[in-house]
């Protein structure tokens, strides 16, 4: 067992929305968005949820910081005073207390800040909400935020229009900060920024996890990144998490068919490395209506008649490294390459 204090235990966690026909209503379906979904984040380690869009890693997000009730499973979640408390049982007033210890980054930057509010009212909301200190008490602990994400203290009084993508992401990072939180959740948080500022954004996350101890459930789906931030990666096919593993261990010797495609479209930044891309046909199964037996099959190159039959369960395949394959053990998949290995193009 861990000697790190787990801030956050997922069990069987499912979301389904019913699908409603007919002029009375009737009920004829669901949508299987996050079905079943397990795993563990512990103090100061960055989880990454990966996959297509449309797999259910935005759905699972919320359901964690209660923004959607889930249909069914545990979200444990340990606070600052070590209390165990399942958020998924929890009412609204007994809600309220919890979300100043679990933060949001938001993937737009500019849609997530008001354009009305001064970037002092924007990052001392939070505090002003929750009854936490007088005026300058949160003017102070304002200044102390934007010098935490790097910005001058000057900036306060101006709204968010003036200052780049970059700068607004920092002021939502600010922003989260806050309340010390133990966990946040950032979905997609350098998606809308330009590849060298993103590496900023990234920096600076990692700069603040090493100095405030704090939790990331990092949602994406730019491996790149991915690979630069997380501890661990949960990769999630159709509502399903199909296989979950250190992150070293995932992108050097992958055990499932779907995170070895997803893992070809990694760019490598040697010009002596061949790209072969592994180009999934077919789409992506209907949460709906999910194919008998493993719902990847359809798409699936090592696919045989038990994969069409069979619905594979998570086992551990390797120390810390969980996999939904039947076919985990004998298959010997392509991680990504690195310089020094494959042969130079002709």
């Amino acid at each position: 067992m861990s000697a790190t204090p787990q801030v956050l235990d997922v069990r069987g966690l499912r979301k389904f929305y019913p699908i409603h026909r007919g002029l009375l209503g009737r009920l004829v379906g669901q949508v299987r968005a996050v079905d079943g979904v397990s795993f563990t984040i512990e103090r100061g380690e960055t989880l990454s949820l990966v996959g297509e869009s449309g797999c259910g890693k935005t759905t699972t997000a919320r359901c964690i910081l209660r923004a959607i009730a889930p249909s069914e499973g545990d979200i444990r979640f340990r606070t600052g005073s070590g209390a165990e408390i399942d958020v998924a049982q929890l009412g609204r007033k007994e809600l309220r207390p919890l979300r100043r210890q679990m933060q949001m980054i938001f993937q737009d930057p500019f849609s997530s800040l008001n354009p009305r509010m001064t970037i002092a009212e924007i990052i001392g909301e939070p505090l002003l909400v929750n009854g936490i200190g007088d005026v300058r008490t949160r003017n102070a602990r304002v200044s102390e935020l934007l010098d935490l994400v790097h910005l001058p203290g000057a900036y306060l009084n101006r709204f968010p229009h003036a200052f780049s993508g970059g700068q607004r992401q920092r002021i939502g990072i600010a922003r989260a900060l806050a309340l010390n939180p133990s966990l946040i959740v950032a979905d997609e948080p350098v998606s809308a920024l330009d590849v060298s500022v993103q590496a900023q954004i990234v920096n600076l996350m990692l700069e603040l996890q090493d100095r405030l101890g704090i939790a990331y459930l990092f949602v994406a789906h730019d491996l790149s990144v991915v690979k630069h931030v997380s501890h661990r990666v949960a990769v999630m096919y159709v509502g399903k998490i199909v296989e979950v593993a250190p992150t070293s261990a995932l992108f050097d010797a992958p055990r499932h068919p779907y995170t070895e495609a997803l893992l070809s479209a990694v760019p490598v930044p040697d010009p002596r490395l061949r790209a072969k891309r592994i180009v999934l046909e077919g789409d992506v199964a209907d949460p709906s209506d999910p194919p008998p037996g493993c719902a990847f099959h359809p798409r699936c190159r090592y696919a045989t008649e038990q994969c069409r039959q069979e619905t594979p369960a998570l086992e551990e395949v390797s120390p810390g490294h969980w996999v939904r394959c039947i076919r985990a053990q004998e298959l010997t998949l392509r991680g990504v390459a690195v310089a020094g290995e494959g042969s130079p193009p002709s």
